[in-house]
């Protein structure tokens, strides 16, 4: 038997369910099972071992997989009890509960089922049963009513239509026992179909039951070969890992932008946030190798971050104690000792699985510990004598300079990474000790960065026949096997997709747009704004934010926070941008904005819709994102762009958020947005912003800190949030732009909110924003020179809603005669 037929049995043993679901017919031999064959609650059984049997994947599998509910019936006993353990294990959280008709159940969010509060009961909400199409991921947001996730009384065209788009792929394989390029083809499918809903509480995805029951199966068939014991649920035969990178935020942020350096700083740092995905990535893919492992073993990768299952054997251990020290052997030579991967292993049992939540914690702890004593090991490196003198240190990094090319060789490298993921729509990669052709290589595993063109089947045709094995990953698009007809024959190439943060502003003919572009485009003030996000108390939530918080149920909060930060904001970042062109007719709809890319370049024409006015299709064809997504993904990002746009976009991914996680009021977001001029160093305007996130968190969680000032973002009487601001903004701008009200009233409301509450010092903490708060309601100040200044206002009207609507506002104003004060510059 081998471990890649376990494998594979493990990952499609419960595929039967969704055939079943689309009214499909088993095979004919298997009509005549019953539950003393299949096992009590196997029936399901016969349509997986059908699927398998169709598609020819072997008779050992299609036995695994008819037998895993009952293994006493299998020819291979000790392995059916394998796969059998693996779902047992990987649905620990399976409860019995009502029964249910399986095709009146749409997959309920994970989402709202969290709770970190006592008082916290948040409502169900339903997921549309759909494929994943990465372009229009809006189409799976979590709907409150049942019945509006359906097109009829059940599910049952939905489950025929996904089945046969699935069937239809499937097919066209011709190696359908490549593992990975049957999980991504599952993750596509399978995603948003509920794992069990008959007699359970139907909230894990099929595809996260799927992958976990295949990465379990695949340590229990490692350990037991090693260890030779009868299976137990006590046996702990798991090994929870946790790697962790600490350093990012000084690495990523902590580079100078001189002059000679800000035309290629938006690259830099891209590339820098990108590096560590991929040494993230690497140290996974060293890992899955070196231990015979899947990618299903991957439980979260991001943010330098990750966390997988492998086997608890003497070897596993032997490997993550090299690849760790590999790793930051790399880190000292490279940087100094800036970063490090602390990586902690918990071992545990199948019982254990059943609080995934509480695992996590001990790993959380353990990974600290590390932390405080990194480089323990290393101290005679550290502390080794330098034998000559840095002349030549680079103006970005402050590292050697060894090329003579005005930048280090690590600084050039950042920018090409910066430059290379910009348009990429593949990444392709590659497990060798040849780093040549590659545009990232660490770890024995290459990256390249490719989009689409005629070249591109053969190139990856050349790295098959040098490479041990290649990996195409689609970026940001779920229809990732259009190569397979010139490709699939190559036994060791595969194919996957993935989800990327990835708008830029890029002009089709001169590239990414510059930082300083960015603050052109803003409307009045030219300034950009960078925005700091992540989301609140993220380590409570999974360690006990769930109730039976298994693998499984980890897995699905995992992937469905993940496609939001890496998947959904791109299409929230696309609504915001500029034209590289427009139409005659469309002319009088624009403003014309004129920029640079370079001192010895022509200026260039782009054009930014008059707010109000829609241009025609054609015009939209020729658009430029305005929002560039430095790094989004796991629960964090950071974002630039023209200092309004990113204030509106810091709104939008906010309220997009709240509901793609139900409108729960314990999954918070926090944030922080600095607004700086076109020649204003980045990195500080980074450390600027990460300051204000930390402002925001520091003052109790969900909410803003923008113009120097924090306020929740939403209003919770009598204190004003920051949507209601944000509105009461827009109508002061449109007010003063149509001659309403004067210019100087605004800025008047400005100098009396200053004069009222010179005495407040920055909120630090909740004690001192709370009390803050408290002398902004009481102090009245303003509000005789506020009544005297109104008498400007001639419309008798919008003199009585400025009267009764400004007062209200007052104690916030700060922040829209900001937004008014700028925007009419």
């Amino acid at each position: 038997m081998s471990l890649k037929e376990i494998q594979l049995a493990a990952l499609l043993h419960d595929i039967g369910k969704f055939s079943q679901r689309a009214k499909e017919t088993p095979d004919p031999g298997y009509m005549k099972l019953s539950k003393e064959d299949h096992g009590f609650s196997g029936a399901h059984a016969k349509w997986s071992a059908s699927f398998i049997r169709e598609f020819n994947l072997g008779s050992v599998i299609e036995d695994l997989v008819l037998y895993h509910h009952n293994p006493s019936h299998s020819r291979y006993q000790e392995f059916s009890k394998i796969v059998q353990r693996a779902d047992h294990h990987s649905s620990m959280e399976r409860t019995k509960s009502k029964k249910r008709d399986v095709k009146k159940e749409p997959l309920i969010s994970v989402f709202s089922k969290v709770s970190i509060t006592e008082d916290n009961n948040p409502h169900e909400y339903y997921l549309p049963l759909h494929e994943l199409n990465v372009d229009s991921l809006d189409i799976i947001k979590p709907q409150p009513v049942k019945k509006e996730t359906m097109s009829g009384w059940n599910l049952e065209p939905e489950y025929k239509r996904l089945w046969k788009g699935f069937k239809s792929e499937f097919n066209s394989l011709k190696n359908p026992e490549n593992f990975n390029t049957v999980l991504y083809l599952l993750k596509k499918y399978t995603s948003l179909i509920p794992a069990a809903a008959y007699v359970s509480e139907p909230d894990i995805s099929l595809f996260d039951h799927l992958k976990t029951s295949a990465a379990l199966a695949t340590c229990m068939y490692l350990y037991f070969q090693e260890n030779k014991l009868k299976f137990s649920d006590s046996e702990k035969c798991y090994l929870v890992v946790s790697g962790d990178i600490s350093g990012i935020q000084n690495f990523i942020y902590r580079i100078s932008s001189p002059e000679e350096a800000q035309k290629g700083m938006s690259k830099r740092l891209r590339g820098r946030s990108m590096y560590l995905n991929l040494i993230n990535d690497a140290v996974l893919s060293r890992i899955i190798k070196d231990l015979e492992l899947t990618w299903a073993n991957v439980l979260f990768c991001g943010g330098g971050h990750f966390i997988a299952i492998v086997p608890n054997t003497s070897q596993a251990q032997e490997k993550l104690d090299e690849i760790k020290s590999e790793i930051n052997h790399l880190f000292l030579d490279k940087f100094n000792a800036e970063l490090y991967l602390a990586l902690s292993a918990v071992s545990c049992s199948g019982s254990d699985l059943e609080n995934f939540g509480k695992i996590i914690e001990r790993l959380t702890h353990e990974n600290l510990k590390d932390k405080r004593s990194k480089f323990q090991g290393f101290l005679d490196k550290i502390f080794q004598d330098e034998t000559e003198i840095p002349y030549n240190t680079c103006p970005v990094c402050s590292g050697g300079n060894q090329n003579g090319e005005g930048f280090c060789k690590e600084c050039l490298n950042h920018e090409k990474l910066g430059r290379k993921i910009a348009n990429a729509e593949y990444i392709i990669k590659a497990y060798t000790t040849d780093e040549k052709p590659f545009d990232f290589h660490e770890m024995g595993v290459g990256y390249k960065f490719e989009s689409k063109s005629n070249k591109l089947v053969d190139r990856i045709k050349s790295m098959s026949s040098k490479y041990e094995k290649v990996e195409i990953s689609r970026l940001n698009d779920s229809n990732f096997l259009e190569m397979v007809d010139e490709l699939d024959d190559l036994e060791n190439v595969s194919f996957g997709f993935s989800f990327m943060g990835n708008t830029v502003p890029h002009h089709s003919d001169k590239g990414t747009l510059h930082f300083e572009h960015l603050a052109e485009i803003s409307k009045g003030a030219k300034k950009m704004g960078i925005l700091k996000m992540d989301v609140d108390n993220l380590g409570k939530i999974f360690s006990s934010g769930l109730n039976n918080p298994s693998i499984s149920r980890i897995s699905t909060l995992s992937s469905f926070l993940d496609m939001f930060f890496s998947g959904f904001i791109n299409q929230i970042a696309k609504k915001y941008m500029v034209l590289e062109d427009v139409c005659s007719e469309c002319r009088d709809l624009v403003d014309e904005i004129r920029i640079k890319f370079d001192e010895n370049s022509k200026e260039v024409e782009i054009y930014r819709e008059i707010e109000g006015n829609v241009v025609c299709k054609e015009c939209m064809k020729n658009s430029i994102p305005t929002i560039y997504i430095n790094y989004s993904g796991g629960d964090d990002l950071l974002v630039f762009g023209p200092y309004d746009d990113i204030i509106r976009f810091s709104n939008d991914l906010k309220n997009e958020f709240k509901d793609w996680t139900c409108l729960n009021r314990d999954i918070t977001l926090s944030a922080g947005i600095f607004l700086a001029g076109p020649k204003f160093p980045v990195d500080r305007a980074v450390n600027f912003a990460n300051g204000y996130l930390e402002t925001s968190k520091n003052c109790g969680k969900d909410k803003i800190t923008v113009f120097n000032d924090v306020v929740m973002w939403d209003t919770q009487e009598p204190y004003k949030g920051f949507k209601d601001l944000l509105d009461f903004a827009y109508k002061l701008e449109d007010l003063s732009n149509r001659g309403k009200t004067s210019k100087s009233l605004v800025y008047s409301m400005l100098m009396m909110w200053q004069d009222t509450f010179t005495s407040l010092k920055s909120a630090t903490d909740m004690k001192e924003w709370n009390k803050n708060n408290k002398i902004r309601l009481e102090k009245k100040k303003y509000v005789p020179l506020f009544k005297y200044k109104l008498r400007t206002v001639k419309n008798h009207q919008i003199k009585e809603e400025m009267n009764k609507e400004g007062l209200k506002f007052m104690p916030w104003i700060k922040i829209p005669a900001s937004w008014v004060s700028l925007r009419t510059r």
